[in-house]
Formats: structure tokens, sequence, C-alpha cells
């Protein structure tokens, strides 16, 4: 199986997780697994934002047995309050980040393509932002280097 194919996979897998646990709402892709699934290669990873229910989110970002179920993790790093990045022991690096719904509202994203919805949610225009992202301009190498 091809790369890009399996990290395609994983994300459907990383869905029907979410739905055997309960308290998710949506799967969300972004950038080369989101909408701009052209831009997709070898050197892809998995981005992606999960948002739940009321209550659910500190649920999903302390514990990672819904990511441990679809695949084992040889690591995880908490590198933000509402997510982590993770490696999947075949490889597959991904970071993701998780929300409520209404924490979007005022958010800033690119357009993120829906990979798995809660049946009995109905809510999709989440998909698109409303708010622009900002073209930033870093004087310095500091963040990215040690983003790195």
């Amino acid at each position: 199986m091809l790369r890009t194919e399996l990290l395609l996979q994983r994300l459907g897998e990383i869905g029907k997780s979410l739905e055997r646990k309960g308290g998710a709402l949506l799967l969300l892709g972004v950038g080369s697994v989101g909408v701009e699934t052209g831009r997709l290669d070898e050197y892809s990873d998995l981005d992606f934002f999960v948002i739940v229910e009321p209550r659910e989110k500190n649920r999903y970002i302390d514990r990672l047995d819904w990511l441990e179920d679809v695949h084992p993790l040889a690591y995880a790093f908490k590198n933000s309050d509402v997510g982590y990045k993770v490696l999947f022991e075949d490889g597959i690096f991904g970071e993701y980040a998780v929300f409520e719904e209404g924490e979007l509202g005022n958010a800033t994203y690119t357009e993120v393509r829906v990979i798995w919805k809660n049946p009995l949610y109905s809510n999709t225009a989440i998909a698109k932002p409303t708010n622009p992202v900002p073209n930033l301009k870093v004087d310095s190498l500091d963040f990215p280097l040690n983003e790195a």
C-alpha cells in the first residue's frame, strides 16, 4: 500500500475509533489530508482536529487510548494545551488538536475536510472558517527551529 493511501486509511480508522469511544462530533482533516489532498505525498503527515461534545475535551486530550486502539504509538508529545504531536510505531507522524464546537467560532484555521461525523451531528459549516489565516512574518528563526 502506498504511504499516501495509508495516511488516508489511518484517518478513517481514527474516525471509527472516535465513534466507538463516544463523545466526539467531528474528525476534520487539515492541510494535505484536508481539502488539499492534491499536495499529499510520501512526506506528508496527519494534521487533524477532533471536535468533541461539551465536557469531553479533557478526556480526549488526557487519554490517548482512542489513538492507541488504531495503532500503537511510539511517541507522544503534548505540544499545546489542546493537542499533541504523535508518532505511530509504523512511522506515521501526526499533529492534532481537540476542541469543543464553540471554541472554533473565533479560531483561525484553513478550510478543512470532514473525515468522520457523528450521525447525530448536523453542523458541517465548521469546515469553512470565518476568520482568515493571517500571514505571519517571523523575524527570528527561534520559533520554527524549536518547533522542528
